[in-house]
């Protein structure tokens, strides 16, 4: 090999690494960001606006006001039974106790800050590792050994990311129904809108997406860009939410092993009632 070739080499190597810390030092700054509503004085900013200038993504207010209104599905009142859910609470308690402690106290005094703790409880996708993997069709144990797991075997391995998968099923509906007491709150908007898109759910995105926008430009757009920089099925997802809002870029193929993934995504988004009812376009 000659020496150009090896220095093109060594120069590729060197941007790729470079890339890749970026979109770890992003992702840990995003997961970050997504734990302020747990603290007790965190007062929510839903309806703060932010300059255009300021976005990562260069937005025009026309692509996010003069789009057709799509109304949110009518959500109906929570019943307490939980009939309607994908899981019993037996299931919700063994997937994550700390989540269902949270999840009991929003059932029991209802507000849209009680829910969305509940579903940020059960939530993995908004961790950039996690939700590029969460329905990204990964081999279960080289998976595990990048964060460290080494010891667990394939069944285990697994388990783990089906857990996963149940996980955020739950907080979708923790989502749905923070929505359901504020449909204008920013969070409940942008958290569901981040698990949609973990879930290959387009369709069902879309609106989310677009509302986060009307209530918080900068931070949604620069949410868009980060999970639309990997090379994994979310991000394809996300590029292909970016150009249906028509803020740039093309159409997206969908590959073989994205739309299998898809389907496992559309399955378990659809074993819950609850999501069938209020979500429109889920599985689509």
């Amino acid at each position: 090999m000659s020496k150009y070739c090896m220095e093109i080499i060594i120069i590729l190597a060197i941007l790729a690494i470079g890339f890749w810390l970026f979109w770890l030092s992003w992702g840990e700054e995003k997961q970050e960001n997504t734990s302020e509503p747990y603290s007790s004085d965190y007062e929510f900013s839903e309806n703060q606006t932010t300059d255009d200038d300021s976005s990562t993504i260069p937005i025009s207010r026309e692509s996010i006001v003069e789009k057709p209104r799509v109304e949110y599905n009518e959500i109906s009142e929570f019943q307490s039974k939980g009939s309607d859910q994908a899981f019993s609470e037996e299931k919700m308690k063994e997937i994550n106790s700390q989540g269902y402690q949270l999840y009991q106290q929003a059932v029991s005094q209802p507000s849209t800050e009680a829910f969305l703790k509940a579903g940020l409880a059960y939530d993995r996708s908004y961790n950039s590792f996690w939700g590029d993997n969460v329905f990204g069709g990964v081999d279960y144990r080289s998976f595990l050994a990048n964060l460290g797991v080494s010891s667990i075997g394939e069944a285990g391995a697994k388990q783990m990311i089906e857990t996963a998968q149940e996980s955020l099923v739950i907080s979708c509906e923790c989502y749905v129904k923070a929505l359901s007491t504020n449909p204008d709150h920013y969070w409940s908007n942008l958290h569901l809108a981040t698990a949609l898109a973990a879930s290959l759910q387009v369709d069902a995105a879309l609106l989310y997406w677009r509302k986060s926008l009307q209530l918080n430009q900068r931070d949604t757009s620069q949410a868009l860009l980060g999970d639309s920089m990997g090379f994994d099925h979310r991000s394809v997802a996300v590029k292909e939410i970016i150009y249906r809002l028509g803020l740039g870029g093309f159409p997206q193929s969908f590959s073989s092993a994205y739309q299998q993934q898809k389907a496992i995504a559309s399955k378990k988004l659809r074993s819950s009632p609850y999501l069938v009812k209020n979500i429109h376009g889920l599985g689509n």
